[in-house]
């Protein structure tokens, strides 16, 4: 991994808001994903090589829409800061739970979801509801229902197709046992990158010890199990 790679919170101050955490978090991805990195055989498992940069170049895209669309609808999901924030260092779980509970959902749907013919499929909302740490690793509370939910509408209007889910209801009713298939039409692409840097965030997490999903950090492709 980048040893010289920026603190994910390195010039911020208590005072960001949630559209100045998303520009943020933009400019720490990456330019480009390199032609040449290289893909350990943990997720070639997974994917071909060029299924898997193809994916990863997708997911880039993805992420700077998805942080896009969060800075410009910011003000629907700011969370005010209470007074004992004040003074200190920004934290996504603790001053940006949408940010936080999205990219948990997300990271759910790759990592839980089978990827099979451009979709991915899970079986139930309860899936999602898990909260993913920074690290990796999974929190003891629960993302509630309805805030699964707003979650789900913001990435359809990221791109994503959930299949079995009314999102013109306002409370759906999905059943556990319900089998979900997601799509993303537009380039389907970005299934493949959801999924292979779902499994590096969740799996490699004892070895990068940082947050690879939300900077796209294509270094941790290059690492295993072993």
């Amino acid at each position: 991994m980048d040893k010289h790679k920026p603190n994910l919170y390195d010039g911020l101050s208590n005072e960001t808001t949630l559209g100045g955490m998303a520009q943020h978090l933009k400019s720490l991805l990456p330019a480009e994903i390199p032609a040449n990195i290289h893909i350990s055989h943990m997720f070639t498992g997974i994917e071909s090589e060029n299924n898997i940069r193809s994916g990863i170049i997708a997911l880039l895209d993805f992420m700077r829409l998805f942080y896009d669309l969060l800075a410009e609808n910011s003000r629907q999901y700011e969370k005010p800061k209470p007074p004992s924030r004040l003074g200190k260092t920004p934290s996504i779980a603790v001053d940006f739970p949408f940010i936080y509970h999205a990219k948990s959902v997300l990271l759910n749907i790759g990592y839980h979801g089978v990827l099979d013919s451009n979709m991915l499929s899970f079986s139930g909302l309860k899936t999602l509801s898990t909260i993913i740490c920074c690290e990796g690793m999974e929190a003891t509370t629960k993302i509630s229902a309805p805030k699964v939910m707003n979650c789900i509408r913001f990435l359809s209007d990221c791109g994503f197709y959930f299949e079995g889910i009314d999102l013109d209801t306002p409370n759906p009713c999905v059943a556990n046992d319900r089998l979900i298939d997601i799509t993303y039409p537009d380039n389907p692409d970005v299934l493949v990158g959801l999924k292979i840097m779902s499994v590096a965030q969740r799996d490699l997490r004892w070895k990068t010890k940082d947050e690879v999903f939300l900077r796209c950090d294509y270094h941790a492709l290059s690492l295993d199990l072993t």
